[in-house]
């Protein structure tokens, strides 16, 4: 399995490559090997309360957990190509309970320069979770299941002429709650995303674009689908911050012969530059592929921010925020929200502390609040803090 896995990551690497460019590329391995140890207040994790239900006094407030993540990849590099890839797996003990549970996650990106003006990027990942909370979603409550979860991309953009560039890509997102760990239970959802758009470059800092997109939403035997065209504007604030927003109508066509219009906004900010990064995104937008119903509205915002103090000490944390609820507009805009209006927020900070180049420690402190309320989610009830000490290992 292993020798069948690198000759098809190396079959991966070099497709699509030239002679002249195989001579140049350059293939690294990977390993690292994590090991957690966590302070984690979630009972319903550990099957020790019902999901929707409230821990009782005579069961402890939270556990000690320890978690072991051996990770490996195989990246390669020209200067046509850069792809990179992994497979991970978390192997997480709980002392409280004595329950032991293996999670897997895996992903792909790969960015191939076809030819001065074309450019192709293809990305995916899968994850396998016993902790729901942990995947890289926005605006959806999560489950207090396992679940099942895929995501990728594909963007081809050409470039018309030095002020015009077009690019055409299509998105996928998938998930099953795998209820009791098992394939059965709720059937799987997926939202299907291709789109076309266009960017003018107007001045050095100032660009226009248009876009037209349509989704596909499937959950069991049921599709809604929805069309959207939007108008962008990309704006340079400065050398490291760009700002970027999106909006304009989606007409919803829900498979009930529930139709209605609602706007997509969508609001990101940027800024990279050496020791700060920072990103800010807020929207209102349909999304999908939730675990437990079809299509929904969304509010989302997020924060995120990196400082570098040195070279070997880094600060990071992260907030973000959502509400949801029934397509089209079922109490999107009201301010005293219904019973199957989901919301909630999680709250993250941490430190990372480089020995040298093999060796890392980590803190970190975690804060999740999100409540589904009715048909959304379910009932669930996901609040928890998490406090955890890491110890990164990396062989090459």
């Amino acid at each position: 399995m292993s020798g069948a896995w690198k000759r098809w990551m190396t079959a991966a690497t070099v497709l699509g490559c030239s002679p002249a460019a195989l001579a140049a590329t350059q293939v690294e391995p990977r390993a690292r090997l994590s090991f957690e140890e966590r302070y984690d207040d979630d009972f319903r994790l550990a099957g020790g309360v019902p999901a929707g239900g409230a821990p009782t006094a005579a069961q402890p407030t939270g556990q000690l957990m320890s978690k072991l993540s051996p990770r490996i990849g195989l990246d390669a590099k020209d200067p046509s190509l850069k792809l990179e890839s992994f497979y991970a797996a978390d192997l997480l003990v709980r002392h409280g309970s004595g329950r032991v549970s293996l999670d897997h996650r895996g992903g792909l990106s790969v960015n191939k320069l076809l030819s001065r003006r074309l450019k192709v990027e293809v990305s995916g990942s899968i994850f396998r979770v016993t902790d729901p909370t942990s995947l890289p979603r926005e605006s959806v409550a999560r489950s207090n299941q396992p679940v099942l979860y895929g995501m990728s991309r594909l963007y081809v953009t050409n470039k018309l002429s030095r002020r015009v560039d077009v690019g055409a890509g299509y998105g996928f997102e998938g998930v099953k709650v795998l209820e009791q760990g098992t394939l059965g239970g709720l059937p799987a959802g997926f939202v299907h995303t291709p789109y076309l758009e266009a960017w003018l470059r107007t001045t050095r800092r100032l660009s226009l674009g248009v876009e037209y997109r349509y989704q596909a939403f499937l959950f069991g035997d049921s599709l809604d689908q929805a069309h959207g065209a939007f108008g962008a504007l990309r704006y340079r604030l400065g050398r490291h911050t760009t700002t970027t927003l999106r909006g304009g109508p989606v007409a919803f066509m829900g498979q009930d012969g529930t139709r209605g219009l609602l706007p997509r906004v969508k609001l990101e900010l940027l800024h990279e530059r050496g020791t700060f990064d920072m990103g800010l995104v807020l929207g209102h937008d349909l999304v999908g592929a939730s675990g437990f119903s079809n299509t929904l509205w969304a509010d989302y915002a997020g924060l995120t921010f990196n400082k570098h103090f040195s070279n070997r000490f880094r600060l990071y944390g992260a907030a973000s925020f959502f509400r949801n609820g029934k397509a089209p507009n079922e109490d999107a805009f009201s301010v005293n929200v219904g019973e199957n209006v989901s919301q909630g927020y999680a709250l993250s900070a941490g430190f990372t502390f480089e020995v040298n180049r093999y060796v890392s420690m980590q803190a970190a402190v975690d804060r999740i609040a999100q409540v589904g309320m009715g048909d959304v989610a379910a009932g669930v009830n996901l609040n928890r803090n998490v406090a955890a000490v890491r110890l990164h290992m990396t062989a090459w």
